[in-house]
């Protein structure tokens, strides 16, 4: 029950809160780069211990969850995707 509230105001209402305009969509870009972030740095942090245990498969997959948080927080500042 705490789970799915924490998934709730951490995930859901700012996703929620983009649709907005003005101080909720900043605040709602806020909380969720923070969400991305701290998603890009432990998947970084694991991958990279991944690949020192030998474990490349793993690492790999790890390294494509940061390179598609980096998309993500680019997308949800620059309101396209990259390369577009």
């Amino acid at each position: 029950m705490i789970l799915a509230g924490a998934i709730l105001l951490i995930i859901v209402l700012p996703i929620i809160a983009l649709t907005q305009s003005g101080w909720v969509q900043l605040a709602g870009q806020i909380v969720l780069s923070i969400v991305l972030i701290l998603a890009l740095i432990g998947s970084g942090l694991f991958g990279y211990i991944c690949f020192r245990a030998q474990a490349k498969k793993w690492g790999s997959g790890l390294f494509v969850i940061v390179v598609l948080c980096i998309v993500a927080i680019y997308w949800l500042w620059a309101g396209h995707p990259p390369f577009l």
